[in-house]
């Protein structure tokens, strides 16, 4: 399924519906492209395979975190779909949010795709609206 899965909540759900009559959901793996990105998917080796920042890379020694969208690529052949799905939709609930669970994620107790699936879910569950 390419994003946006759906173009509301309610739609979002019925295509989850529709899944499920097929699949089980440890069947279906959902990820954005942008976490197949190198430097994304170099947070997690930062963080988790360093013994320098590991050890300190909690609430205890960090006191914020910045997340900047500085993209130097511009719409280029994608305006039709910044045209339906807006590029609110696009950056900040798929990329930005992944990117904030990544970095604030708890260390997962491995990394086999459901264990750092499940610790991510826990920072978007935390989120407060």
């Amino acid at each position: 399924m390419e994003k946006p899965f759906g173009t509301d909540l309610a739609s979002a759900k019925a295509l989850n519906r529709e899944l499920s009559k097929t699949l089980n959901e440890s069947q279906i793996y959902r990820i954005d492209h942008y976490l197949g990105k190198e430097t994304v998917q170099n947070i997690m080796a930062l963080r988790f395979a360093n013994g320098i920042f590991e050890p300190i890379w909690n609430r205890r020694y960090v006191d914020h975190v910045q997340i900047t969208v500085a993209e130097s690529v511009g719409v280029e052949g994608r305006g039709n779909y910044y045209e339906t799905a807006g590029a609110l939709r696009d950056m900040v609930q798929n990329h930005m949010f992944q990117l904030l669970a990544l970095v604030a994620m708890e260390p997962p107790i491995s990394f086999e795709a459901n264990a750092v699936r499940d610790e991510r879910v826990k920072i978007l569950h935390a989120i407060q609206r």
